[in-house]
C-alpha cells in the first residue's frame, strides 16, 4: 500500500495534473500543433518552471521537500508561483490563447490565492485540491474524457492521508476548494 500511495501522489502532483490540464485544455477545440503553444506557455509559467525552483530548493535544503510539507515554507513559495503564473498571463494575452485555457488558469490562479491565504495557519493539501479543481473543471471541459480525472481523484486523496503527508480533513477541505474555486471559475469564464 505504501508503494501505491507514494507512486500516486508523486504522479499526481499539482504541477503536473495541471500542466497536463492546460495542454489538453488548449488542444481541445482542434487547431493543430500551433494550438498547443498556449498551453505549454500556461503548462511551464504557472506549473513547470515553479516546480523546478521548488525541486531545486529541496535538494539544497532550502525546503524540506518538494512537496513542501512545512506549512510555514508555502507561502513563499505560493507567491513566487503567482509571481511566475502572472508573467505566464502576460505572454498568453499576446498569443491566441483559447477560453478553456482562460478558464483553468483563473481556477489555478484562485487556488494558489486560497492557499497563499490559508497555508501560514492551516497545511490543507494541495494535491487534494488540485484533484477537486481537476474533477470539476474537466467534467466542464471535456465531459466524459474526464473519467481519468474521476477516478485519480479518489486515490490521490487517500495517498495523501495515508502517507500522513495531511490529515483528513486538510484533504477534504482541499478537495472542496478546489471544487469551488475552479468550478466557479469554468463556470463564469465558459458561459
Amino acid at each position: 500500500m505504501q508503494r501505491v500511495a507514494r507512486i500516486s501522489t508523486e504522479v499526481a502532483q499539482p504541477p503536473l495534473v495541471l500542466s497536463l490540464l492546460l495542454i489538453l485544455a488548449a488542444v481541445r477545440d482542434g487547431g493543430g500543433v500551433v494550438a498547443l503553444i498556449p498551453g505549454l506557455v500556461a503548462a511551464v509559467t504557472i506549473c513547470l518552471a515553479p516546480l523546478l525552483v521548488v525541486v531545486l530548493l529541496a535538494r539544497r535544503g532550502k525546503l524540506t521537500d518538494h512537496h513542501v510539507g512545512d506549512k510555514k515554507q508555502r507561502r513563499p513559495v505560493m507567491l513566487w508561483t503567482l509571481g511566475s503564473a502572472l508573467v505566464g498571463c502576460g505572454i498568453l494575452t499576446l498569443i491566441n490563447t483559447p477560453v478553456a485555457v482562460w478558464a483553468l488558469i483563473a481556477g489555478i490562479l484562485g487556488g494558489i490565492l486560497a492557499l497563499i491565504i490559508v497555508s501560514p495557519f492551516w497545511k490543507v493539501s494541495g494535491h487534494a485540491m488540485t484533484l477537486g479543481g481537476a474533477t470539476i473543471s474537466s467534467a466542464m471541459l471535456f465531459g466524459v474524457w474526464s473519467i481519468p480525472f474521476v477516478i485519480a481523484a479518489p486515490l490521490v486523496c487517500w495517498s495523501r492521508v495515508y502517507l500522513k503527508d495531511h490529515t483528513l480533513s486538510q484533504v477534504l477541505a482541499g478537495f472542496v476548494t478546489g471544487l469551488v474555486v475552479f468550478g466557479s471559475a469554468c463556470a463564469l469564464i465558459l458561459n
